[in-house]
């Protein structure tokens, strides 16, 4: 267990980029947690992940999902989208019923008693929603609709929301502690404080420069680049290549996300041409700036 722990932090950052302040608060849980250091019969864990999307809030939990839990078949993250638990009947959806439907919740509880719950954009669930949250972070358990008690006290929890994004990814040149508070007291607004004082860390993700937008194509390309090799397809690039998909695989409003898709369409269409022309398909790919593609020589 000592050995695991020990390599967490250098594992997130190498996968996680321009946000170091939020892994070594993230990896201060996960170690309390693993070491059997969590107060008895809460979560594991509890994290309220703050910002915008691209940055990284799902990218950090799934990577330290699968750290945790190497040895499974499956992914033990567990997702739900909370804008779709937005009406009245969203309980039902979630919690399952009285006639024995166990809802969303149950169906992964079930099957598994550890993991990661990640519950998305949990501002757009029904306000109902957000009180069953008191039970989970609290007491370490749900009671499904069924009346079926389901222990918690094996997964860590993980909460994200997109309030105060326009604080962040608004140009200025403020001081990031004082955009904290801003984004911290706008989530004051929405939520209960018996609510936010139940998470173990409410963190703040910054907004990605483009350095560290840069890095995540470099590490994207390299992995794609890596995969294509693997099927028979061994490429190198050149460095036109990293600024025409930090170009194309950045949004304003998405951030980083749209990336890891750029690299693999891209790509992937470069084979693709190659192979349609009789070519193999293997050789050094390029930015061609007339025609505003990448090409193989």
């Amino acid at each position: 267990m000592i050995d695991l722990i020990q390599g967490l932090e250098a594992h997130l950052k190498s996968r996680i980029r321009g946000q170091d302040h939020v892994i070594s608060k993230v990896c201060s849980v996960l170690e309390r947690g693993e070491l059997g250091l969590s107060p008895e019969g809460r979560p594991k864990g509890t994290f309220l992940f703050m910002g915008p999307t691209g940055v990284g809030k799902t990218e950090l939990t799934l990577a330290f999902t699968r750290y945790l839990f190497p040895h499974d078949k499956n992914d033990l993250m567990f997702r739900f989208d909370m804008s779709e638990l937005l009406h009245v009947d969203a309980i039902k959806q979630f919690i399952g019923d009285e006639t024995g439907s166990i809802g969303r919740l149950g169906k992964v509880l079930i099957k598994h008693n550890k993991g990661v719950l990640l519950f998305d954009e949990i501002e757009k669930a029904n306000r109902l929603i957000w009180d069953l949250f008191l039970q989970i972070l609290d007491a370490g358990r749900i009671t499904l609709g069924n009346d079926q008690i389901y222990d918690l006290s094996q997964f860590y929890v993980v909460c994200t929301t997109n309030i105060g994004s326009a604080d962040i990814l608004r140009p200025n040149h403020l001081p990031f502690a004082t955009i904290e508070r801003a984004v911290i007291a706008k989530l004051y607004q929405t939520f209960r404080p018996e609510l936010i004082g139940r998470f173990s860390e409410k963190i703040v993700f910054k907004r990605l420069s483009y350095d560290v937008q840069r890095e995540i194509a470099q590490l994207t390309l390299e992995k794609e680049i890596s995969r294509l090799g693997k099927l028979g397809y061994p490429l190198t690039v050149d460095d036109s290549v990293l600024e025409f998909l930090v170009r194309k695989g950045v949004d304003k409003l998405l951030g980083a996300r749209p990336m890891r898709a750029t690299v693999e369409r891209y790509l992937g269409d470069v084979i693709r041409h190659a192979l349609k022309q009789g070519q193999s398909g293997c050789g050094e790919v390029f930015y061609n700036e007339p025609s505003d593609r990448l090409e193989i020589k």
